[in-house]
Order: structure tokens, then sequence, then C-alpha cells
């Protein structure tokens, strides 16, 4: 499975319900094997033990849940009229099942404020998303490597959202050329690398734009330059082992970059 497709396991879920179908079977001990259980205790088993087929299956806890099916059928085929006996014999076997599975399953943790991030990958870039709709998908990314520890990932993920801020002012700018992302950079730094007067007239309508934002670029881009290089227009990882300090220095400086474009690189008409 992903790293980016995991499922969220909500442990105070699962354990309220086996919690509930356990108790359900230790009431079932004291009652005689052949007396039939009350109605109203049967429907209320039956949606439970629904309830949890769900997540059993959500979460690839397959026996269990295929034991889930088996109870909810037989229920279902004896119009909810079962013996204390045969319902206590099913929780039992389920409880069971369930108890095998957990000791196969893998389940990662984070802790609070990993999982805020995960959750909400968005939060602080919603502006950004909103005008560079395009970057939504690195910039959740990212955030969701970083919150799994995965800061080499975490960094080649927002450096795309960076490039795509470069390319965005490289495009206004007329300087993309035929092979268009960090290259532009130092086209867009001699632009502005003499005086104003003698800047080509684009420069000088967006020389405020390019003073504001160029010097941004440049410095997501010496943020990265000792782990990477930049290689025929690729980048080449040198040393994928980031620190989770100088990732989130590297995504603090892209962030900065983009909400300065958001905010005043002009609309494309």
């Amino acid at each position: 499975m992903s790293l980016f497709d995991m499922l969220q396991f909500y442990g105070d879920f699962f354990a309220e319900k086996m919690l509930q179908l356990s108790g359900a079977e230790a009431r079932l001990i004291s009652e005689k094997r052949d007396n039939a259980v009350q109605p109203t205790a049967v429907v209320g088993l039956y949606a439970q033990i629904g309830v949890f087929e769900g997540l059993c299956g959500m979460h690839g806890l397959n026996s269990a849940a295929s034991q889930c099916r088996r109870i909810m059928l037989n229920l279902e085929s004896k119009h909810m009229v079962v013996s204390c006996g045969d319902m206590r014999d099913d929780l039992r076997e389920l409880r069971r099942r369930c108890e095998d599975e957990f000791k196969t399953a893998f389940f990662l943790h984070l802790t609070p404020k990993q999982a805020q991030l995960f959750q909400n990958p968005e939060r602080d870039w919603e502006k950004i998303i909103g005008r560079f709709y395009k970057v939504k998908y690195n910039v959740e990314e990212s955030a969701k490597c970083f919150a799994l520890e995965r800061y080499g990932a975490s960094v080649f993920h927002v450096l795309q959202v960076a490039e795509y801020g470069v390319i965005k002012v490289g495009e206004l700018l007329g300087v993309c050329g035929d092979k268009p992302g960090w290259s532009s950079l130092k086209r867009l730094q001699e632009l502005i690398s003499v005086p104003h007067p003698k800047r080509t007239p684009l420069a000088q309508q967006h020389s405020k734009l390019l003073e504001n934002v160029v010097p941004l670029a440049i410095v997501v881009k010496d943020s990265w330059r000792h782990k990477l290089d930049h290689v025929d227009n690729q980048i080449v990882w040198i040393d994928t082992d980031f620190s989770p300090n100088v990732a989130e220095e590297i995504i603090s400086a892209t962030r900065a970059l983009m909400r300065k474009l958001a905010n005043e690189l002009p609309q494309v008409t």
C-alpha cells in the first residue's frame, strides 16, 4: 500500500466495538445454552456486528469481516431467533479471529502534531492552492511525507511547487527558453542585475515583482544546493538524508515564495 493511500485507523472506535461485543459474549456465558437471546438484544448485536464488519473490511481484517457476515446471514435466516449458546460461540469465534489478525497487521502511529499535518496537508497553503491549483498534489504529498518522517520525499515534492512558481515568473518575463524550470532563475537574476533604466521594457514593467520574488527563489534554491544538484534542467540527488529542520526550512521558504506570487503575480487574461 502506498504511504499516501494509508487508511486512518480509529483505534478508539475499534476498541469500543470490540469491548461491546466481548461484553455481550461475557453476559451470554451466564445464560443457559438453550435459552433464546432476547429479541431486542439480537437486533442490537446485529447492528453492532454490521458496523464492525465494515470496519474490519476497511482495514483488511478479512477473516473477521467474513465471520461478521456469517453471523449476520445466520441471524437473518433464523429471523433473528438464536440460542444463547450459538450466539456466544459465534462471538467467541469473532473475537479469536480479531486477535489472530491483529497479530499479523502492522499499524503506524502518528503524534498529534503529525496527525494534524497528515489530515490537513493544505493548511497554510489555501490561498496558494486557490491561485495555483496545479500545485495542490505536491503540496499535499509534501505535507504527508513530512508527517511520516520521509523528509527527503517531502523536499522533493515541495521543490516541484517552487519550480512551478519559478516557471510562472519565467513565462511572464519571457525567459523560460526551451527548458523551463530552475534554469530560468539565472535568467531572471540577470534581468534585475542591471540598473532599472537599462532593463528591458518588460522587466521594467514588472521590476517590483522581480525584486520581491527572485531573492525568495534564490533562498529556496540555496537551501538545497548542498543536497541536490541541477544538471540539464533535472534535479539530481546528491544526498537524500534531510533532517526535519532542513526540510522545514525549505518548505517554509517555498511557502513564502508561493504566497508572494499568489498575491503579486499578474493574472493572465
